[in-house]
């Protein structure tokens, strides 16, 4: 509700106001909504549902600062937060955008896994940022946004056209647009699943060029998929589909390989 609100909320009213250019303005308050979500939903929005701490292990605090530092990333600070409210996956994170990322450890990471092993699991993250794998994949969403509004307009004016409706903006019509925007929106997601995938093995490899500990790296990735109730194999067409990483057991062998490089 706290997200989608908002959305309806500016989704009907450039329908409404801006007629046929209505995808226009609905991408540019979409991509810049996604920006403004991204820096502030740490600050507003997750503290909602979660309890946030600063780390209280010193240790595992200077190794965590000591990787980001090496790697040019500035962060606002470390903390743990009670995951465990919720369920017993385990997870580390950057949060937010720009001089606002901030670093979230899960209560269930830090009980279950030893120093080493977490921190295998969040030298991962700076992967991604060493990479600029968000960037690129801000642009590859501001791309998709635009082109596809575009398209579902066309589409949906023709509909409307032919249907004898009065207009676009009628509220008989409106489902149709929504049918269009959701069948994009499946479209779409294996291109983006696919780039995904393969900055998700990037990250894996950067992450086993700083802990260079491959064995490590295996063993939390079986913890994890126990841990996290996830199919080590799961389908190669689901996979294909709708899986933003690869196969834990497609990352295991990565791993393994590393190992002899």
């Amino acid at each position: 509700m706290i997200i989608g609100t908002p959305i309806l909320i500016g989704f009907y009213f450039t329908i409404s106001q801006f007629g046929e250019y209505w995808w226009f303005i609905f991408g540019l308050f979409i991509f810049l909504f996604s920006l403004l979500l991204g820096r502030l939903a740490p600050l507003l929005i997750f503290p909602l549902f979660y309890k946030f701490e600063p780390l209280d292990n010193e240790s595992l605090k200077i190794q965590i600062s000591d990787l980001c530092l090496n790697n040019n990333i500035s962060i606002k600070g470390i903390y743990s937060f009670n995951f465990s409210k919720n369920t017993k996956k385990a997870n580390a994170a950057f949060t937010g955008l720009g001089k606002a990322k901030r670093i979230i450890i899960s209560d269930t990471l830090l009980d279950n896994f030893t120093e080493d092993e977490i921190l295998s699991v969040f030298a991962h993250e700076p992967g991604h940022y060493k990479k600029k794998h968000i960037l690129k994949l801000i642009a590859l969403s501001f791309v998709l946004t635009f082109s596809g509004l575009y398209a579902v307009s066309v589409l949906y004016q023709y509909f409307v056209s032919i249907s004898g409706y009065v207009n676009i903006q009628q509220i008989s019509a409106l489902p149709v647009l929504a049918l269009l925007l959701s069948g994009y929106g499946l479209l779409t997601l294996p291109i983006s699943n696919i780039l995904s995938r393969r900055y998700e093995r990037e990250a894996d490899k950067f992450s086993l060029s700083v802990i260079k500990k491959a064995d490590i790296y295996i063993s939390v990735l079986e913890k994890l998929s126990k841990q996290n109730l996830s199919y080590k194999t799961p389908n190669k067409i689901v996979e294909f589909l709708f899986h933003s990483h690869p196969s834990i057991e497609k990352r295991i062998q990565n791993a393994a390989k590393y190992t002899y490089n």
